[in-house]
């Protein structure tokens, strides 16, 4: 539940697009809120929560080094689509999905859209001159 955790934790577009975040889980062995009011448990609570609240869908928002233990537990817990925005594609076992966001990636892609835009935008100055 670091920075980018608890901000996914407090999103309110999950809530309106149907999704119900519960909570969010850290490595510490305190329990805390989240500024949106939202629990956080210690990890060693997972396997607890998920099968008392019958969790089917996680996010991994950890370092890269951490990113596989943390996706075993989850799997091992009946998670069957997990929301990866670990710098690490997971090795999951069949019939668990995943979504991994790299941010980087995304950056690149956001930057060669303005760049063709840009030249795009050249062409077109070029051919009314």
């Amino acid at each position: 539940a670091g920075k980018l955790g608890r901000a996914l934790l407090d999103y309110p577009g999950f809530e309106e697009a149907g999704f119900n975040v519960m909570a969010g889980f850290d490595t510490e062995p305190s329990i805390d809120i989240s500024e949106g009011g939202k629990p956080i448990y210690p990890f060693n609570r997972l396997e607890h929560f998920c099968k008392h609240y019958d969790v089917h869908i996680a996010v991994i928002a950890v370092p890269e080094e951490s990113a596989q233990e943390v996706c075993d537990s989850l799997v091992a817990n009946g998670i069957r689509a997990i929301w990866n925005f670990a710098p690490v594609d997971l090795n999951l076992p069949e019939g668990v999905a995943v979504n991994n966001v790299h941010l980087s990636d995304s950056l690149h892609i956001l930057s060669y859209r303005m760049n063709e835009r840009d030249l795009f935008a050249a062409i077109d100055a070029a051919k009314k001159s």
